[in-house]
Order: C-alpha cells, then structure tokens, then sequence
C-alpha cells in the first residue's frame, strides 16, 4: 500500500513524502487535502499544482511495478509559510495614512515597528499614532490566515487658524448691568444690597485689545508644513470721553468721571450727573449727559436726560425722560388711578416714564412706560399704561415668572409673563395697533399716489386717442410723441406703485403672523388681544399658552413645552 507523509523542508515548508506501493486502493488528490487538513499544518498556503502533480507521478511509477512491490520515493512540496504582507493607503490629501495586513499563513507576523517601517517606505512620516500601530499588530497576529485588518496608522495636523483681536471689556457697561442683590460671605442674599452704580473715574481702563495670533503650524503624514492663517485684526475704538493709556497702548482708559457704555470694538465714556436723591432739595433736574441717582425720585418731581438715567432707588409718581435706557433700582410707584378700558387717550398717569431705549425696573404699578425699545419688569407689572417698540418681559432674566395684572399695553413685538391678568377678572388690554397703523397708513399714501397716478394715465391716454383722431393736415407728430412718453412715464410708475403696495400689505401680513403674547404659567379671564381688525378675549382661566393672530383671527392655544 502506497503511504503519504508530511516533512519538512530545508526551507521551513512542507513537502509530501509518497512511498509508491502497487495495491488495490490507489491514493487521490482528495486523499492529500484530508491529510493536510487532518495535519498541523492546515493554516500553510497549499499549493495544489504540486499535489496534481505528485499524484501524476504516483500513477506513473505505479504503473510499471508489480503487486506489492514498492518504487522509488517521491518529494514534492506542497505546503507554503507565508508571512503577512502590508499594503499602505494615503488619503488624497495626505492627511490621513491606513494600513492594511493580509494576515500570515503559517508565516511571520508583522510587528508594530514592522508596520512603521512599511509606511516610511511609502512616505509617511508623521503623525504616526503609537497605539494603532500596536493595535494593528496585535489584530493581524489574531486574524484568520489571509484575511485582512486595516486600521488608520497615522493622521496629518491641520493647521489651525489665528485667534482674531479680541477687545475685551475691563468695565461693566450701563447699558448691560442691572444692578442686583449682593450675596454675603455666607453665601446668602442681602435683597437691601444692590451693589454700587457704575461710574468710572479718569484713568480707569476700560477696554484691552488682545492682538490676534498668526495661528498654529499644521502637517501632512509625508511631513509637508500647512501654514496656518493668521487671526482677523482690529483697531480698539476709541470712543469719546475715553484715550489709549500712554503706558500701553493696546488699553483704553477714560478721561472723565461718566457712564462706561459699550461701542462697537471699545467703549466711550459719557458725562454724567450725580445726585443722592431727586426732591424738593435738589430741584427737577435737566442734563446733556448721563444722570445717576443713588436714592429715589420724589412725587411730582422731573428728571430729563440726553443719555441714560439710572436709579438706584425708587420712583415715586415722578417724570423720567431719558434720550437713552432707564435702569431703576427698585420699582416705580403712582396714585391709583382706573386703567382697566380700552381707550386711554386721556388718561394721565402720576408716574410718567419715556426712554428712547429699554426701561428696566423691579416692579411697577400704576405708570404709564414709553420705550423706544424693550422694557423688563422683574417682578410685577400692575394698572398701568405701555407703550414700547420692542418686546415686552415681566419676569427675570432667566425664568419668566413675573405677573402681568390689568392695564393697557401697545406692543411693538411681543409680550412675555409668567402669568397675565388676574383671578378676579382684571381686563387687561393688549395690542399691536402702533405698527399696524404705520403699515396700514403707507398702504394709503401709496393708495392716494395710485389714484393720482390712474388719473394722469387717464387724462394722458384720452389726449392721446384725441390726437391720433385729427385730421392728417392738423396732425402734430411731435405732440403725440411726446404725450405717449409722458403716459408711459406715468404707467410705469403706476406699476411700481402697484408693487410697493403688494410689498406693504406682505409685509403688514407678516408683521401680524410674527407678533403674539405668551404666559408662561398662567392666562386668566379678561385678557384681550387685538391684532390689526381681529381681537379675541379669554373668557376662562387657560394654563401655560400663547395668544397669536392665524388665518384672519386671533388664537388662544397651549404652550406644550414650557
């Protein structure tokens, strides 16, 4: 009987030994694969053309042998040690180099260094990461023979772009700090402490310009630098009142005792007026500048301004006009008086306070507020009269839980508070007529233009026809030319005119979809909300909702996520 047996070879590999024996079961290539598989050495790569042709010669030499007489040994080898090979992968911009491992059958295994050094021979040179590389050697030792393992070896830098100039503010500005409790070394809160008013004093910095920076080299994995781009640059603006520092001039320093307020890339410092308390003893008071007033403003007695008034007390059925914001202290208080109608065109209030900017007080009852902007009552806003441009904010900065009671409100945008109107039915009356007039008085200067465009076309065109109907000899060419032009000058502006209008009643339709009251917590009976020509009323107490004009009426609907 013919035998197979596996050897190994000079060279490490495996050779299959035949001792040829003439007998009734001949061995097949099928026979070789069992015994290979059977062996230890099933991982080597098999070489099968070997294997055809051992078995070839096998039925070769059996051919001339007699029964049971052995031939001459036969040596062919057919099982390969193949170590692992590497294929190395740069991305196109060559920021990013991968690795990946045919995994050795009965072979070598590559090593972390091993993986290094194939990757530098393909021109990776940085950003080599120590880890993958161990990792991927420790992979393609465990993977199956001749499967693959990629993992990324080595990642480009990109550069990294300069820090732009910073002006970075060395004071508080009045117009971002409202003065607040102070807490104690206890950490607890002393509601009488409000902290000082600002006020900087000659030679207080004000403002630093941080220079930009040229940024951070980067680099690709063959090692090429990236040149980053340097930051954006700017000067500090050097407002009035306010001078570079002569001993460093990337800082600003005030020349005046003032107010510090924010400009763009600086500050300016603005002349200001200082006063303890605002009453029979100091007079009314009228200041081109900023007025700062430590106490409180008396019944009866009038502060005006150019620039921003700010107090640290409270105002007591006063006048405050101010060219700028009102920033108060505590709260504002007036003689009572009934605001629960829907016209107050000639009620007057005792406490009367105007800003071309933003109002801001703790509470405020019985007022009447004109802003230019928006106006923030912390707390409780009670029976008064508003009139503002902007957005209305009954509550603290950052939680909306202050109460909206009675009163009657003209916003400019929307209103906010944690609870509007009262239990006991208190009409409170909102809306957003001021700006609906604007649009809606536009809409008519451009309607009267329209008319007395249709008017001239009208009397153009019958001028015209009057023309072209005159017999040829009293025919004036020129007078007809110049008639036609007139009437389509006229026509054209006709057109436009047409089209300003249709631009006016989008934007008027707009305006109404944009605006919209919000309670957060509560709205109770007694609300109203007028929107251009559609008003709707709360008849009941609703939870958290919004009052919004849809679809040519107004909607009371719930706030879901509040």
């Amino acid at each position: 009987m013919t035998t197979a047996s596996l050897v190994s070879n000079k060279k490490n590999n495996i050779d299959l030994v035949l001792t040829p024996n003439k007998s009734s079961a001949p061995i097949s290539e099928l026979d070789i694969y069992d015994l290979v598989e059977s062996s230890e050495y099933g991982v080597l790569q098999l070489v099968k053309n070997n294997v055809k042709n051992a078995i070839a010669e096998l039925n070769d030499v059996l051919k001339s042998l007699q029964e049971n007489q052995t031939g001459r040994e036969i040596r062919y080898e057919i099982l390969v040690r193949i170590d692992a090979t590497i294929q190395i992968k740069i991305d196109s911009d060559d920021m990013q180099a991968s690795a990946e491992i045919t995994a050795a059958q009965g072979g070598a295994h590559l090593s972390a260094k091993g993986i290094l050094n194939a990757a530098k021979e393909q021109g990776v040179i940085k950003g080599f990461i120590k880890e993958q590389l161990i990792a991927l050697a420790q992979a393609g030792a465990r993977a199956k023979p001749s499967t693959q393992v990629t993992k990324i070896i080595a990642k480009g830098k990109p550069a990294i772009k300069g820090k732009d100039t910073k002006i970075k503010m060395l004071v508080e500005s009045a117009q971002s700090r409202v003065l607040r409790p102070q807490a104690r070394e206890d950490g607890t809160v002393d509601m009488r402490n409000l902290g000082d008013i600002i006020c900087v004093k000659v030679g207080d910095p004000l403002a630093q310009r941080i220079p930009f920076t040229l940024g951070i080299k980067g680099y690709t994995v063959k090692g090429k630098d990236l040149e980053p781009l340097p930051g954006e640059d700017c000067q500090i603006e050097i407002g009035e009142g306010t001078v570079l520092s002569p001993k460093n001039n990337n800082v600003l320093i005030s020349t005046l005792v003032g107010l510090p307020k924010v400009i763009d890339n600086g500050m300016s410092v603005e002349k200001v007026y200082k006063v303890n308390n605002v009453d029979v003893g100091s007079g009314h008071i009228k200041f081109e500048g900023n007025v700062i007033i430590e106490g409180d403003v008396k019944e009866s007695m009038k502060v005006i301004a150019s620039g921003d008034i700010t107090v640290g007390g409270f105002v007591e059925s006063a006048t405050l006009e101010a060219g700028g914001d009102v920033i108060i202290q505590k709260g504002i208080i007036g003689r009572k008086q009934e605001v629960e109608t829907n016209n107050v065109d000639d009620i007057k209030m005792s406490a009367f306070i105007s800003a071309k900017g933003n109002i801001h007080a703790t509470y405020s009852q019985y007022t009447e507020l004109v802003a230019g902007k928006d106006i923030t009552i912390e707390n409780q806003l009670m029976h008064s009269i508003i009139t503002l441009d902007g957005k209305l904010w009954v509550g603290q900065e950052d939680k909306l839980n202050g109460k909206l009671i009675a009163g009657h409100i003209s916003a400019g945008t929307s209103v906010h508070a944690g609870s509007i109107g009262a239990s006991a039915g208190s009409n409170t009356y909102i809306t957003f007529d001021k700006q609906v007039k604007k649009y809606k008085q536009r809409i008519e200067a451009i309607d009267e233009k329209i008319n007395d465009e249709i008017e001239k076309t009208q009397e153009l065109r019958g001028a015209a026809e009057r023309l072209r109907q005159l017999p040829q000899e009293r025919a004036d060419k020129d007078m007809l030319a110049k008639v036609v032009k007139t009437y389509q000058h006229h026509a054209s502006t006709l057109g436009d005119l047409h089209n300003d209008k249709e631009r006016e009643e989008q934007a008027l339709q707009f305006f109404m979809e944009s605006v919209y009251v919000e309670g957060r917590e509560h709205i109770y009976h007694g609300v109203e909300v007028r929107v251009g020509d559609f008003v709707e009323r709360s008849r009941r107490e609703y939870g958290p909702s919004k009052i919004f004009y849809s679809e040519r009426k107004v909607i009371i609907d719930p706030i879901v996520n509040n």
